[in-house]
């Protein structure tokens, strides 16, 4: 790009002190094939050595770079100020684009659309990779439901998203709170913002390196998400209020099939014991973090008692019907055994965590995870 064409898309990459994916992602992103000028910003806090070593190698990348933690979202919004392009890319840096088109297409899109969500898949060369997988799968068709069916947002997963410059500038950019994504997503809901979920093409994206970061991750959002509902419960009742209940139903059953597992136990018939230790276990589960997984697996292995296997069989036949279609229709692939593994166990362990983040801060008041953590 010259200096007297001015960007139309800025692809904004976060760092946070380490390179992770950085190299690749800026050699995917300088090397786009694209009609139109496209400008790359890097905004890194606290960064090592490599990731200045990287950022004085790419002469096509801008860089606003900090010494000291500024906080991912006064990060974005410096970003944003120093930006030119109407289409604004977000990305962290922990993904790797394969799509020489990628821009262009996601560009394309936008023309009719004021907010999109990036499809994503997991890098699956290790198990947890490949049970992530079926999480982002969930996600996207969560997201295509709300999309054909609501056509406005019910949040966003910032390891790729995009705006218009229009969008951004009406919302006010980006608030400091926990989940900064969920946040302006679920805020261009209620601005009636047209929603895409782009699906033709996509980021990938590493997964935690192992079970125990995995659920710390997992606590740590759910506390977010759910003092983000607690702040705002006024407003969030609104997606899921009768207009859109379908919707809403249908779109949180695919993310969260351990949800109906959980309910399964509770309204089957007898197993008294069974269920108040489960009730009893989520409670602790709220002030004790290690005692979530294990929580799990007694929910998972409850369904195995009698009467509780039909319905297992029943959940997983109705979930197998909602997801698997959409799945194939926006580009995943499903393989039985990992798929199966996803709704006994991931999904189970998931919603569980979400649970307890539930009743760490509605029961317990508790907005922050110091002390809960594996």
């Amino acid at each position: 790009m010259s200096s007297s064409e001015r960007a139309r898309v800025s692809v904004i990459v976060t760092v946070y002190r380490h390179a992770r994916r950085l190299r690749s992602l800026l050699e995917a992103l300088c090397n786009q094939e694209t009609s139109f000028p496209v400008e790359v910003i890097v905004v890194a806090d606290e960064p090592d050595e490599e990731v200045l070593g990287i950022l004085r190698e790419k002469a096509c990348v801008k860089s606003l770079v900090s010494e000291n933690r500024r906080g991912k979202v006064r990060a974005l919004n410096e970003a944003i100020s120093l930006s030119q392009g109407d289409v604004l890319i977000f990305l962290d840096n922990d993904v790797t684009v394969q799509d020489r088109k990628f821009v262009e297409k996601i560009y394309k899109w936008l023309q009719d659309f004021d907010v999109a969500e990036i499809k994503k898949i997991a890098r699956v060369d290790t198990f947890i990779g490949k049970l992530v997988y079926y999480d982002y799968m969930s996600f996207g068709v969560a997201s295509y439901i709300f999309e054909k069916r609501v056509k406005r947002c019910a949040g966003l997963n910032g390891a790729a998203m995009a705006f218009t410059r229009k969008a951004l500038k009406e919302l006010g950019g980006y608030r400091n709170v926990v989940l900064e994504d969920m946040d302006i997503g679920f805020r261009s809901f209620f601005h009636g913002f047209r929603y895409k979920y782009i699906w033709d093409t996509e980021v990938v994206v590493d997964p935690p390196s192992s079970l125990r970061e995995w659920l710390n991750q997992r606590l740590r959002w759910s506390v977010g998400a759910w003092t983000w509902i607690d702040d705002y419960v006024f407003h969030f009742s609104k997606i899921a209020s009768i207009d859109y209940a379908l919707e809403s139903f249908a779109a949180l059953f695919a993310m969260f099939p351990g949800g109906i597992v959980y309910a399964s136990i509770l309204l089957a018939e007898g197993l008294p014991l069974l269920k108040l230790g489960l009730l009893a276990g989520s409670t602790v589960g709220g002030l004790f973090a290690p005692l979530v997984p294990v929580l799990a697996i007694y929910e998972t292995v409850s369904m195995f008692l009698p009467p509780l296997p039909l319905s297992l069989v029943a959940i997983a036949v109705a979930y197998s019907a909602l997801v698997v279609p959409i799945a194939y229709r926006i580009g995943y692939k499903v393989k039985p055994q990992h798929f199966a593994t996803y709704i006994l166990f991931y999904s189970t362990l998931w919603f569980t965590v979400m649970l307890a983040g539930f009743i760490r801060v509605f029961v317990f008041r508790k907005r922050d995870v110091t002390g809960w953590q594996l």
